[in-house]
């Protein structure tokens, strides 16, 4: 069952209100994912099944708007973390509803999930916090990959099996975008590894993350060399088929008449 978006619609008592224990405590009777943020929209709690969702635990007070590693739009576009629909609850002071879109995990994981972000306030109207229930809609079938230059990207944007009708040239443009997919994913994976070098909370869970970050980075590798050997198998075929039909139309070329002194 979805729940109802007024039993989220809470306000904050008076301008010092602290709702740490009690949010803790009203988020844990909660089972879906559930987080919350201060003013400015630093992570400042998070329930077990929020954890689950994202696939590894932020720190509280170093990560802002969303705990997800990463978020994308239905469409597959990479949405940055400033303009997620947390971000633009408290940045616009309104709650924001009917919006989905797809996290996804240090592992690379996409999850199709739906945001109910709103902005809480004291007894003046100032905003004092966001909270936010997530829920997972992986029911609603599959999701578009991302546009972005990953592995997985790649893999999916071909064929399982070249068309025999692949020119040349043609598989000369296919080699050179998984050639830039291959160097993406390596930037990709230093770009992830560069966001732990700030990392202070638990050695262990930072741990975790780097290892589904090369999980991640394995997979791709794996599919994108995959796809590299198959481009060049076919190209190898292809250029022994142009030099069998350059030799074959030699041989039946007449042969030029002798000259007659």
């Amino acid at each position: 069952m979805v729940p109802d978006d007024a039993a989220y619609e809470l306000d904050a008592p008076d301008p010092g209100w602290d709702y740490e224990p009690s949010r803790a405590e009203l988020f844990k009777q909660i089972t879906f994912p559930a987080y919350t943020t201060d003013a400015d929209g630093w992570l400042t709690y998070y329930n077990e099944a929020a954890a689950d969702l994202w696939g590894y635990r932020p720190e509280l007070g170093k990560t802002r708007w969303c705990g997800s590693w990463r978020i994308f739009t239905t469409d597959g576009a990479h949405l940055p973390l400033d303009q997620c629909p947390m971000a633009v609850a408290l940045k616009e002071g309104r709650a924001v509803r009917g919006v989905q879109a797809v996290l996804e995990r240090p592992d690379g994981t996409l999850i199709p999930f739906m945001p109910h972000p709103t902005p809480l306030r004291d007894a003046s109207g100032a905003i004092v916090a966001g909270s936010n229930v997530l829920l997972p809609l992986t029911a609603q079938g599959r999701v578009p990959p991302p546009l972005d230059s990953s592995g997985d990207c790649w893999t999916e944007a071909l064929p399982a099996d070249l068309p025999d009708g692949l020119e040349l040239d043609d598989l000369t443009g296919c080699l050179q975008r998984t050639l830039a997919a291959q160097a993406d994913v390596e930037f990709g994976f230093q770009i992830d590894c560069e966001r732990l070098e700030a990392w202070s909370a638990s050695e262990a869970e930072k741990a975790r993350i780097i290892r589904q970050l090369e999980t991640k980075r394995k997979r791709q590798r794996f599919l994108l060399n995959k796809r590299l050997d198959q481009l060049q198998e076919r190209a190898k075929r292809l250029m022994s088929r142009e030099k069998a039909g350059e030799a074959a139309a030699l041989r039946m070329m007449p042969e030029s008449p002798g000259t007659i002194h």
